[in-house]
């Protein structure tokens, strides 16, 4: 808990669960219409709505949720019948007495259980959920390999994980020709409709935990996990522009202009940054293999780690 990035990205969130500031591009009602067509195939159906109609009558006793923020989700859950009960919890302490607030006022507080707890270091009970929730919050961890063990721990058999996350580079993967297409774009937007000169390398600079490992989050998943679904849903242009838009002065087909240069960049093979994603435990031999991966993976990566470091003491190396 002591560590600067955990202490720095409590604080971020901390003050986005009092008076939020981030500008969300799956808020605007146009977006909104493109990601859920690229989910289910119709613009009114949400990839909650999709999820529900994908389980085919399935419902959970208990669920857990990692990374809740505010706790919209868990609420959303409870309203639906989806589980009959919810563990959440977040490393944002402002962000849980809003939750905790919002679920007393909404009449739900005595089914859904709100936390503070630790991405990196989380305690999970063993074999006590049917199924895990992340919502946006597996790319703010940097120990995947040790919250993905937990939870295929914490898994009955036959359970399931729920993944709607940011899959696209990592902060450390950034670099000009990665942005070069989404800045070509970006400079052919009004300049008085631009709140940057130029297109920042990634978003969010001011929260360390950013996207700390998110392109390994489909690979790590696999290890433990058997994916039965996966659907993409851009974000590709649209996440890394958005925010950086002086929505009050921008032309007014900008939004669907953008989403037509994202759908452009998709089908010359650029990857999707966005991903809903469903998976069940591994069993067996396949478990105890990724129960052991995953405990060994970190230790062989902090040894090339050190290693590198002392080869090149001034070279600045990714753990």
């Amino acid at each position: 808990m002591s560590d600067p990035t955990h202490i720095a990205a409590v604080q971020f969130w901390d003050r986005e669960g009092a008076a939020p500031t981030h500008v969300s591009w799956m808020a605007d009602p146009a977006v909104r219409a493109y990601i859920n067509r690229s989910i289910s195939g119709s613009p009114h159906t949400w990839p909650i709505d999709w999820f529900v109609e994908w389980l085919r009558g399935r419902r959970f006793e208990r669920g857990v949720s990692i990374g809740c923020g505010t706790g919209p989700l868990e609420r959303d859950l409870i309203r639906r019948g989806l589980c009959r009960r919810i563990d959440a919890f977040d490393g944002s302490p402002r962000s849980i007495e809003v939750a905790r607030d919002l679920a007393r006022q909404e009449g739900v507080a005595d089914r859904v259980t709100y936390a503070l707890g630790d991405f990196n270091d989380p305690k999970l009970e063993r074999g006590a959920y049917d199924i895990a929730f992340f919502h946006q919050s597996a790319h703010h961890v940097a120990k995947l390999e040790k919250l993905f063990s937990n939870v295929l721990r914490a898994l009955k058999p036959n359970g399931l994980v729920y993944l709607d996350e940011y899959i696209g580079p990592s902060r450390f993967d950034w670099k000009d020709d990665l942005i070069a297409p989404h800045r070509r774009f970006f400079d052919r937007i009004p300049r008085e409709a631009r709140l940057v000169e130029q297109l920042p390398l990634m978003n969010e600079p001011e929260d360390p935990s950013e996207a700390l490992r998110s392109n390994e989050i489909i690979s790590q998943l696999r290890h433990g996990f058997t994916i039965l679904e996966r659907r993409d849903y851009g974000g590709t242009l649209l996440s890394v522009i958005f925010p950086y838009v002086d929505w009050s002065r921008a032309p007014a087909m900008l939004v669907d202009n953008i989403i037509e240069g994202e759908k452009e960049l998709l089908r010359s093979g650029h990857p999707h940054y966005h991903a809903i994603v469903v998976a069940t435990p591994k069993e067996g031999w396949q478990r105890l293999y990724a129960r052991i991966r995953y405990f060994v993976a970190p230790k062989l990566r902090r040894i090339r780690w050190e290693i590198a470091k002392r080869l090149s003491p001034n070279r600045t190396v990714k753990f």
